[in-house]
C-alpha cells in the first residue's frame, strides 16, 4: 500500500519538477545555471538529507521519513512557482523520505528489494511526461497541469499526514539479512569496497543514460516506448534478482544489455538495451541497504549523489570520442564486473546466490 502511494507521488513530483524546469526556469535568464542548481539540490543533497534522517531515527523521532516525504511534496509544488533550488530540495526530501518508507515496507513483507524498483521507476515516466508538457507553451497550460498534479497528489499527501499523526515509533533496523542471504556466504569484499562498487556502477549508469543517444528516436512514439523500457526495466530488476538470485540477475541483465547496445542502431535492440541496462537500479540499492542496515537514508542518498556525478560530464560538454553503442556496451560490461567482483555474495553450496 505504502509503496503504491509513494510510486504515484514519485511520478507526480518528478513530473512537476520537469514541467517547471523546462517550461519555466530553463527559459529564463540564467537558465543554464538553474539547471545545475536544480540537479545539485535534487540529487546531491539527498545524501546529507538521508544521513540526517538516519540520525533522527536513532533518536526515535516519530515517523521522520513520512514527515520528510510530506515536506518534500509541499516544497516541490512551492518551488514550481519560486526557484529551482526550492524545487530541487523538495524533490530530494521526498525521495529520501519515500525511499526509506518503501525500504521499510519491503523488509517487513520480505519482498527482497522488489518494492525498490517499483518505487523508483515511475520517476522516469514523470520526467518524460513533464518534459513533453513543457514543450507546449501558454500560461493556461501551466496552471492546468499544476492544478491537476496538486489534485491527484491530495490523497497521497493526506495519507502521509495521517502516518505522521499516528506517531508510530520509527523502526531503525529496516533491513536484516535473510536466511537465504546468510546461506549465500560472507561478502567477497569489505564494506568500503562494496559501497564503492555500487557507487561507481550508479555513476556509470547515469553517464551512459545521458550520453548515449539513438538516431532512430525521432518520433514521440519511439521516445515513449523508450521511456517505458526504462521504467519497466527498473521494475523488473528487483523482481528478477529476488526470484533468480542476485549474481544470476546481474550477469544475465548486463550481458544482454551489452549485446543489445552493440546493435542499438536498430530501434528494437536499442529499446531492449534500455530495458536490460536499467535493471541494475534496484539491485545496487538493495545491495547497499543490506550492507548499511541501519543507514537506509544515507544509502539511498549516496547512490543519488552518484547520479549527480554521472550527470556532470554531460552537463559540461565533456565527450568521449567513441560511438554511443560502444559506450553503452562498455558501460554494461564494466558495471557487471564491478558488481560481481565487489558487491555480490559468494555462491552457496546449493549453487543459489539468491537474496
Amino acid at each position: 500500500m505504502i509503496t503504491a502511494i509513494y510510486s504515484i507521488l514519485h511520478l507526480l513530483v518528478d513530473g512537476v519538477c520537469a514541467f517547471a524546469m523546462f517550461g519555466k526556469f530553463v527559459g529564463e535568464q540564467g537558465g543554464y545555471e538553474f539547471f545545475l542548481i536544480y540537479n545539485f539540490c535534487a540529487f546531491a543533497l539527498q545524501m546529507p538529507f538521508g544521513a540526517m534522517l538516519d540520525v533522527f531515527a536513532e533518536k526515535s523521532l516519530k515517523k521522520a521519513s513520512s514527515f520528510c516525504a510530506f515536506t518534500g511534496v509541499l516544497l516541490t509544488f512551492l518551488g514550481a512557482f519560486t526557484h529551482p533550488a526550492v524545487l530541487g530540495i523538495g524533490n530530494a526530501l521526498f525521495h529520501v523520505g519515500g525511499g526509506v518508507d518503501v525500504i521499510r515496507e519491503d523488509h517487513e513483507n520480505d519482498w527482497r528489494g522488489q518494492a525498490l524498483g517499483i518505487f523508483v521507476a515511475p520517476g522516469a515516466l514523470g520526467l518524460f511526461i513533464g518534459t513533453q508538457l513543457a514543450k507546449q507553451s501558454g500560461t493556461a497550460l501551466w496552471w492546468i497541469v499544476l492544478g491537476v498534479a496538486c489534485a491527484v497528489s491530495l490523497p497521497g499527501v493526506s495519507l502521509l499526514y495521517k502516518m505522521i499523526a499516528k506517531k508510530v515509533t520509527y523502526d531503525n533496523c529496516l533491513v536484516k539479512e535473510t536466511e537465504d542471504w546468510q546461506e549465500a556466504g560472507e561478502w567477497k569484499k569489505g564494506l568500503v569496497s562494496m559501497t564503492m562498487g555500487c557507487f561507481l556502477v550508479v555513476i556509470l549508469r547515469s553517464y551512459v543514460g545521458m550520453a548515449v543517444s539513438f538516431s532512430w528516436k525521432t518520433t514521440l512514439f519511439l521516445s515513449t516506448i523508450s521511456i517505458l523500457a526504462v521504467v519497466l526495466g527498473k521494475m523488473a530488476g528487483g523482481i528478477l534478482a529476488a526470484r533468480l538470485g542476485m549474481n544470476k540477475a546481474i550477469i544475465l541483465s548486463l550481458i544482454l544489455s551489452a549485446v543489445c547496445y552493440s546493435l542499438s542502431e536498430f530501434a528494437l535492440f536499442g529499446i531492449a538495451a534500455l530495458f536490460f541496462f536499467n535493471m541494475t537500479m534496484p539491485m545496487t540499492l538493495y545491495l547497499l541497504v543490506c550492507k548499511w542496515k541501519t543507514l537506509p537514508g544515507f544509502s539511498f542518498g549516496l547512490l543519488t549523489f552518484g547520479l549527480f556525478l554521472g550527470f556532470l560530464p554531460v552537463y559540461f560538454g565533456i565527450k568521449i570520442p567513441i560511438s554511443g553503442s560502444i559506450i553503452g556496451m562498455l558501460g554494461s560490461i564494466v558495471s557487471m564486473l564491478l558488481l560481481i567482483i565487489f558487491c555480490t555474495p559468494k555462491v552457496s553450496k546449493k549453487g543459489d546466490e539468491g537474496i
